[in-house]
């Protein structure tokens, strides 16, 4: 069965939260340490609009998700309005089947239309399946913080990189 991109809705969200805490539970992915329920991911999800710089895809076959990517405030300080941070996160039985590249372009094609000037991805190191999926995607090196988190007892670091909209889009404010 082929696999098909939509915006994620609320039929998706339980399986969006399990794929989720899979990589809580099992990668040092996220710095979450602890599983989230179904209505603590609520508020989470709420942030999500169609037409705003604030979206959730997903890529489905009809009866599984394959996974989710996403764009979020990347701080909360109104100078920041027109930069998101972006994530990606797929079943582990897809990986490496070029599917990543498929359901973050759907992302980058909608954000490319909105007002967002710059993504931020945060990529906990070592992840180079993850620092190649985001150089191949626009980003770029925008620095490293050294062991700026603790995961399964481990001091690691996190690689931020950076991708700049299109000139067009990227004037809206000028």
């Amino acid at each position: 069965m082929k696999p098909f991109l939509k915006i994620g809705d609320e039929a998706d969200l339980d399986e969006i939260n399990a794929l989720y805490n899979h990589y809580i539970l099992n990668s040092v992915a996220t710095f979450d340490l602890t599983p989230h329920s179904l209505a603590d991911r609520r508020p989470w999800f709420e942030q999500f609009e169609n037409d705003s710089p604030h979206q959730l895809w997903v890529l489905r076959e009809p009866k599984q998700l394959l996974g989710f990517a996403c764009s979020q405030p990347f701080r909360a300080k109104a100078g920041y309005e027109d930069t998101v941070e972006t994530s990606i996160y797929l079943v582990p039985s897809v990986l490496g089947r070029g599917l990543g590249p498929l359901l973050y372009q759907r992302l980058f094609d909608a954000l490319d239309t909105s007002p967002v000037h710059s993504a931020i991805a945060m990529i906990t190191l070592p992840n180079r399946a993850s620092l190649k999926l985001h150089e191949r995607m626009g980003f770029n090196s925008a620095g490293t913080l050294l062991e700026a988190g603790v995961k399964f007892k481990r001091r690691l670091s996190v690689q931020i990189m950076q991708r700049m909209a299109p000139i067009a889009a990227a004037n809206h404010l000028l």
